[in-house]
């Protein structure tokens, strides 16, 4: 029988929930309060290959936390703040402080909830880059329109306000590209195969690889689908279905922004993406649809090349990238 814990986590430390009896204890987010986590789960016997620990996704703070775990041997499952929020509202009185939610967390977790953690120190240091090079990217763009505003007010009024900020955009320029040849080196048999795909460019590439790791976790693309958050949500209630079958947006964002950029480029030139894309626009979808629609075709496309390991052969009769 399976041990749970659920953990909640801030910047300086972290509630652990064992069970329903007792109360959470508190320990530090640093290395000495990991250890001392592993040392209480062993005096209470909880052992590695026993025990499912849940931490809630908190954008960084979780993951030394969830790294240090899964190299002692714990299954650890990241669980999104959606669900146990959702979870807290069920419950008759709604409390919100770190104790209840490291009980919601442990809940949550002895109910299935929840991804399992495989992150390595090379997915960690490719995500981080990955993040790093979207971030100054945002930063050359916003330079760039306001030196288009600058210069707006130099051509009409006359006056000299200069090109700092695009001298900036300059420096942040070199900084992408130095960071965009170092992404290049991760796993660049893999990224080769992708960019065989259309519209699948080094970014979009090296993006799935940080994101996804290792694309055998998915039993087949519908999973990978779902994953990324192109999957339809479709309102139900009792044996009516109502309204429209829009995404769920509840994926991975990154590659959702990816795909989107990707597919929007291949569309642009003959392909089979463009072809399908053309079929969806000539039964009356708008735009947006039917791009989101050629999204989803691409990430069956990118998880069929990937899980095979062979380049990406443009038949659209070919009912095997379907």
């Amino acid at each position: 029988m399976a041990n749970y814990v659920g953990v909640d986590i801030s910047k300086n430390d972290f509630y652990a929930s064992f069970n329903e009896a007792s109360e959470p204890l508190m320990f530090q987010n640093n290395r000495a309060g990991f250890k001392s986590l592993k040392e209480y789960l062993k005096k209470v016997d909880f052992q590695s290959n026993e025990t499912i620990i849940g931490v809630e996704s908190t954008g960084i703070y979780h993951l030394p936390l969830s790294y240090s775990l899964s190299n002692y041997g714990f299954t650890v499952k990241v669980i999104n703040p959606l669900i146990v929020k959702k979870q807290n509202q069920t419950t008759l009185r709604r409390v919100k402080n770190d104790k209840k939610d490291a009980g919601l967390i442990r809940y949550c977790t002895a109910n299935g909830s929840g991804y399992k953690f495989i992150d390595t120190k090379e997915t960690l240091e490719l995500k981080s880059l990955v993040r790093q090079r979207d971030s100054l990217s945002a930063i050359k763009n916003n330079l760039l329109i306001k030196q288009q505003n600058v210069a707006y007010k130099e051509r009409n009024l006359k006056i000299s306000i200069g090109k700092i900020n695009q001298d900036l955009a300059d420096i942040i320029d070199k900084k992408i590209k130095m960071l965009e040849k170092k992404l290049l080196q991760f796993r660049p048999q893999e990224q080769k195969l992708l960019r065989s795909i259309p519209g699948v460019g080094p970014i979009t590439a090296v993006s799935f690889i940080s994101e996804i790791g290792d694309v055998n976790r998915f039993a087949n693309s519908k999973k990978l689908v779902a994953y990324v958050g192109l999957d339809s949500r479709v309102h139900q209630s009792g044996t009516s279905v109502n309204g429209k079958g829009y995404i769920s947006k509840r994926g991975n964002k990154i590659l959702r922004t990816r795909l989107y950029n990707a597919a929007s480029v291949a569309v642009l030139r003959p392909n089979m993406f463009r072809s399908y894309f053309e079929n969806k626009r000539s039964q009356g979808k708008p735009y947006k649809v039917a791009l989101c629609a050629t999204m989803n075709k691409m990430t069956h496309v990118i998880f069929t090349v990937w899980k095979r390991g062979t380049p990406f052969v443009d038949d659209s009769d070919s009912k095997s990238l379907s």
